[in-house]
């Protein structure tokens, strides 16, 4: 047995020789520049969030003889520099990142790597420090660019006025700052294989109806199809904890309620802006969780629109108005098992 273990760190050792790939990840490698073999990867789960909770990387590894732990070291805190292609499929999916390692479970013969993407790794580590970001001398992108640091762009489009005059306390999170500033001007903010987006939830999705792509239900001529669905149907339930009367107190305005829900039960917070009060309740709302084959374009924040045809006679067939016609991005996940299976899981939101 253990020349069989020997033999198999040799392969994995080798690095650059070994050219297996999977559907979505086409190499990983530690930081010493040691490439791990795919061919002992079972399932790689690429997750994309429209908020700072992503993008995730999972990958499921056939570890029989701890090659990975023992041979290679691999452990929690360790960071993979991982190259994602779909190049089997739409090949719109090209995106190179460091993804740290922050749990390895293991389940008999497998080892899963849980990991996060290093720059938003970074942005939820506790501060040290204080930091004070005046609404004077500040901007949207400039905080953002002070608390988040190591990204190839940041795509801040639409005009923001700080509303705010924003506090990083030590052992506060940066990410939870951050998030906070989104809610409070309307937006949200995430990362985009290699960008920081700070983005209106209103434009993102008042842009749905110009994408030409459409995904059909029930289509099996449509390039982009529908395989599964759920409606999720949960407005009522999100409804009934963010629709309030918000108010705050302004020491040169006095007392503040938002515009929206004027005739809704009261909540008290601490803005101090009438904006903030008004943009509190603009969250997003998932209204539909599809599978799909495969599509690396698919990623948070871009628009979707959707035909739901009644049968599989689709060019006669009606179509189901009860159904979203179009919706935003949430939630991607691309995930490959085996050599070819690519499919996407997809959670829609709408602006609440």
């Amino acid at each position: 047995m253990a020349c069989g273990a020997d033999s198999l760190a040799q392969i994995l050792m080798r690095g650059a020789m070994a050219d297996t790939k999977t559907p979505l990840l086409q190499s990983a490698k530690k930081q010493d520049g040691t490439e791990l073999d795919l061919s002992f990867c079972k399932e790689v789960t690429f997750v994309e969030t429209l908020d700072l909770s992503g993008p995730r990387l999972i990958l499921t590894f056939d570890d029989t003889f701890s090659i990975l732990r023992n041979v290679m070291g691999i452990k929690v805190g360790d960071v993979l520099t991982c190259f994602l292609a779909d190049q089997m499929h739409e090949n719109a999916l090209s995106f190179t990142a460091s993804f740290q390692i922050m749990s390895m479970p293991v389940d008999g013969n497998l080892v899963t790597l849980n990991c996060l993407q290093k720059e938003i790794a970074d942005m939820k580590i506790p501060s040290v420090k204080a930091r004070l970001f005046t609404k004077e001398t500040s901007s949207v992108l400039g905080i953002i660019k002070a608390l988040a640091p190591g990204f190839i762009a940041y795509e801040v489009i639409e005009e923001f006025a700080l509303l705010n005059s924003y506090h990083l306390l030590p052992g506060e999170r940066p990410s939870l700052l951050l998030r906070q500033m989104a809610i409070e001007h309307g937006a949200v903010i995430y990362a985009f294989r290699g960008k920081l987006c700070f983005r209106k939830l209103s434009v993102l999705y008042a842009s749905a109806s110009a994408t030409n792509i459409v995904f059909q239900y029930k289509n099996p001529q449509a390039d982009f199809q529908i395989v599964d669905y759920k409606h999720i149907n949960r407005e009522q339930l999100i409804a009934d904890r963010i629709v309030r009367r918000y108010s705050g107190f302004s020491i040169t305005d006095g007392v503040l309620s938002s515009g929206t829900y004027g005739d809704q039960a009261p909540e008290v917070t601490a803005a101090e802006s009438q904006a903030v009060l008004d943009n509190l309740s603009k969250i997003a709302v998932p209204v539909l969780d599809i599978t799909t084959w495969g599509a690396g374009h698919l990623g948070p924040g871009l628009p979707m629109r959707f035909q739901w045809n009644m049968d599989v006679s689709y060019q006669d067939s009606m179509e189901d108005a009860s159904l979203p016609t179009s919706a935003i991005v949430g939630t991607v996940a691309h995930y490959s098992a085996g050599a070819e299976n690519y499919f996407c899981r997809v959670k829609a939101v709408v602006p609440g």
